[in-house]
């Protein structure tokens, strides 16, 4: 999908991309192959094709961070077909919601094969170099709440890679409501144990533990292990259908 996104480029909005995947022009090679007319002047055609020839350029060198900063959060996910299969899958508990007031108690990380669990107290501090090592960070809605607590619990802590939140994709397909209710909708599975745990009762575990109760953190961390967990099917359903959504029945052979 990556090859076939246009957006990133000056002057090119939704409504144009649309009409160049209409046309024909569905990858970046369509484009530098076919010239295809666009409604602007020739010094804006030429800065939209060296996008396209240095997007090129910077996805064979595999350099992630470009296009971690050309595309908006809302397109990020367009390049799980590249990076996807090495990306960090992400999901934290806190003490409440307002990062000036509450920190980070749990971290969850997942590389696809196995998740690893960040403790306050423990080895939280040991997060910023696991996380470091991945080209793709997957949450959801983790722009608005995962990401931005974290930095401000590690002020130095960059997120320089592409980061998919699927809150983006998957409420394009039309999933609405937030992470557990698209789980029920899509026939992902939990535990009964971890069913029916929301937001909240995650604070409310973590006070627990802070008392004493062992039992309370291991319930903590199986919530989390799977809160992190789920969102590698949900990554996959929602790269595959909104893909197949916006480019029709005949997407380019790759990315």
């Amino acid at each position: 999908m990556i090859r076939s996104t246009f957006v990133h480029a000056p002057w090119v909005g939704y409504p144009t991309e649309s009409r160049l995947w209409r046309e024909g022009v569905r990858t970046w090679d369509d484009f530098l192959e076919r010239n295809p007319r666009l409604r602007v002047g020739t010094d804006r055609r030429r800065a939209i094709q060296q996008e396209v020839e240095r997007s090129r350029s910077r996805l064979k060198a595999g350099d992630y961070r470009y296009f971690a900063r050309r595309l908006k959060p809302r397109d990020q996910w367009r390049a799980i077909g590249e990076w996807g299969d090495r990306a960090m899958f992400l999901d934290i508990e806190t003490t409440g919601l307002r990062r000036n007031r509450h920190h980070v108690t749990v971290i969850g990380l997942n590389d696809g094969k196995r998740t690893r669990q960040f403790i306050e107290g423990v080895d939280l501090d040991e997060f910023p170099a696991a996380i470091s090592k991945a080209p793709m960070v997957v949450t959801f809605n983790g722009s608005r709440f995962d990401l931005p607590f974290l930095q401000g619990w590690w002020p130095q802590l960059r997120f320089e890679q592409i980061h998919a939140d699927l809150l983006y994709p998957l409420h394009a397909l039309g999933l609405s409501g937030g992470l557990k209710e698209i789980e029920t909708t899509l026939g992902v599975e939990r535990t009964e144990e971890t069913r029916n745990i929301r937001g909240y009762d995650a604070v409310k575990l973590w006070r627990r533990f802070e008392r004493g109760d062992e039992d309370a953190l291991d319930l903590l961390l199986e919530y989390n292990r799977q809160d992190v967990e789920n969102l590698v099917p949900l990554m996959h359903h929602a790269y595959r259908n909104l893909r197949a959504r916006i480019l029709g029945a005949r997407p380019p052979a790759t990315g």
